[in-house]
């Protein structure tokens, strides 16, 4: 399961969405109370720890992304 809070922006979101294929995880999206940002969750089988890894790698070039 991957969790991430992003600024409640359509390009963030965007960005963020294009890390998961959506046929084979799980998404959810829910915004915070004053709507400035949005709770991130994914859920997906991975085969490795580097996998894992990678994933959160690649999503290190997002602003404003904070990996839980």
């Amino acid at each position: 399961m991957f969790k991430f809070i992003c600024p409640a922006n359509n390009a963030s979101i965007a960005k963020l969405e294009q890390l998961f294929d959506p046929e084979v995880a799980e998404l959810s999206l829910r915004p915070s109370s004053k709507g400035n940002y949005v709770s991130f969750t994914a859920k997906e089988l991975m085969i490795s720890v580097d996998a894992v890894v990678e994933r959160y790698r690649q999503a290190q070039g997002i602003p404003g992304l904070i990996s839980l």
